[in-house]
């Protein structure tokens, strides 16, 4: 069989494929692709110099499945991603673990995204406008994200950059007037932050954690709440010992 090399479109993966073929199945991912759409295209893409141009050439109407205003299988070829105005809901399934992925634009007819990002560990970009109001997990474990900026409409993150180690900056809007402790955990490199009522959160942000310990640990004051210590060497709030 004439096997020639290409790549996945779901997972970019490397493999063979048989052109004689019109379905073919991914060895690394299991996902079914059109041959002569996908990996003829795959095979000749040079995905680092990918321009605007390129985009709208690319992704068209086709390259996804909606059903319902759910967007719920993205099959383009394209790493870079605006996502159509009929799209009210981006399902899991679309995009979840595609590592191929480099930048997405959200319109404003989307609504909800949980988990719509999870694992897209080549996403630097993303451009989300003002309509949806839930992101929960949209993005937890986005590795290569470094800067977002939240449209207002958000009212709700939920960990949706938890495991985003290259994120450093942020701009979130005042309608979240709430943040857990997980929902920036692992997110070291966070130092640009842009939110207001932000002292009653910073604890949950890990770099403003540590300088907060660091200032006082030079104080000489507890490191978890701040306290005094008695002469015993135990904090007077929090109960603690002073063991460093």
């Amino acid at each position: 069989m004439p096997f020639i090399e290409a790549k996945c479109p779901n997972c970019a993966g490397t493999l063979s494929a048989d052109s004689t073929k019109n379905l073919w199945i991914c060895s690394y991912c299991n996902t079914p692709f059109i041959f002569e759409k996908s990996v003829n295209n795959y095979a000749v893409m040079d995905y680092d110099n990918i321009t605007a141009d390129t985009v709208n050439s690319d992704v068209t109407e086709s390259d996804f499945v909606i059903s319902d205003g759910k967007l719920k299988v993205y099959r383009g070829i394209s790493r870079d991603v605006i996502i159509p105005d009929s799209v009210e809901e981006i399902c899991t399934t679309a995009f979840s673990c595609s590592t191929h992925l480099k930048s997405v634009v959200i319109p404003d007819s989307v609504k909800k995204m949980d988990s719509a990002f999870f694992l897209c560990t080549s996403l630097q970009y993303v451009d989300i406008k003002n309509g949806v109001t839930n992101i929960s997990n949209a993005f937890k474990d986005c590795t290569s994200l470094e800067s977002v900026i939240i449209p207002d409409s958000v009212k709700y993150i939920g960990n949706a950059f938890s495991g985003c180690t290259s994120l450093k900056s942020i701009k979130i809007p005042e309608n979240v007037n709430f943040i857990s402790e997980n929902d920036f955990s692992g997110c070291n490199n966070l130092t640009d932050i842009d939110y207001p009522y932000l002292k009653e959160f910073e604890d949950y942000f890990p770099v403003l954690l540590e300088r907060k310990k660091a200032d006082r640990k030079r104080k000489g004051l507890c490191v978890f709440c701040g306290g005094k210590f008695s002469i015993f060497g135990t904090c007077k709030i929090c109960g603690k010992k002073k063991d460093y």
